[in-house]
């Protein structure tokens, strides 16, 4: 099927970033409300093993799960012994996540917080990931996400995040200044979705002591950033 996309001065000019993406979080948990019971199967993904061998062998134990959705990467991390907490704005996945970290007998923290605006304390985790969460916001929320993620780590703290090769898809949508897509389609009504390039995700973990980017599964980008 053919993109379809639609983009006017009225849309691109006058627009409200917040309304934007509360425009965003409401997709999110209407996606979410749909969801009836966990799905507990891992997703094939060739680079999953690296996130807990990065985790190991920067010592770090206490995880954070940035926009963990119904939990697999928390589940995947917690039951390797690491010490996970895993957070997202939709209070239906969160309950999902609860559920399956029930059936599994693994202790796992959740929490139902926009993970645009954490309030959790400066140091307060060894190491934090980001599995094809970032392009759901704008170029400015990101750079915001970044410092947060760079405070909440604790000295010889480790980012690894993961950043989808993403397109217009299918559907309707309209461009922000920065690049960012906004659907207006009725099946994604609300949806942020933008592709970082290289340049950008150099600049915004520019604050990090060191910065690795390898390119994975279907040329999505994971960026492993120590602190």
């Amino acid at each position: 099927m053919e993109n379809t996309r639609q983009e006017t001065d009225k849309e691109t000019q006058n627009y409200s970033e917040k309304s934007v993406y509360d425009q965003n979080i409401i997709f999110w948990e209407n996606a979410w409300n749909m969801v009836k019971s966990p799905y507990t199967q891992l997703p094939n993904l060739g680079y999953l093993p690296r996130i807990p061998e990065i985790f190991s062998t920067q010592g770090a134990r206490k995880i954070l799960d940035f926009g963990c959705g119904s939990g697999w990467l928390s589940v995947y991390l917690a039951r390797q012994g690491f010490e996970v907490i895993g957070v997202d704005v939709a209070a239906q996945a969160i309950k999902l996540a609860e559920t399956w970290a029930l059936q599994e007998d693994l202790k796992i923290a959740f929490d139902v917080s926009d993970i645009a605006s954490l309030t959790y304390a400066d140091a307060s985790f060894d190491g934090i990931v980001a599995n094809s969460i970032f392009e759901h916001f704008t170029l400015s929320q990101a750079e915001s996400m970044t410092r947060k993620v760079h405070d909440m780590l604790t000295p010889d703290g480790v980012f690894v995040g993961c950043f989808d090769k993403v397109g217009g898809g299918p559907g309707e949508y309209y461009t922000l200044p920065d690049g960012t897509h906004v659907y207006t389609d009725k099946a994604r009504k609300g949806m942020l979705l933008r592709r970082f390039s290289k340049n950008e995700l150099t600049e915004l973990f520019a604050h990090f002591a060191t910065v690795e980017m390898l390119t994975v599964d279907n040329e999505s980008l994971m960026v492993i950033a120590r602190k």
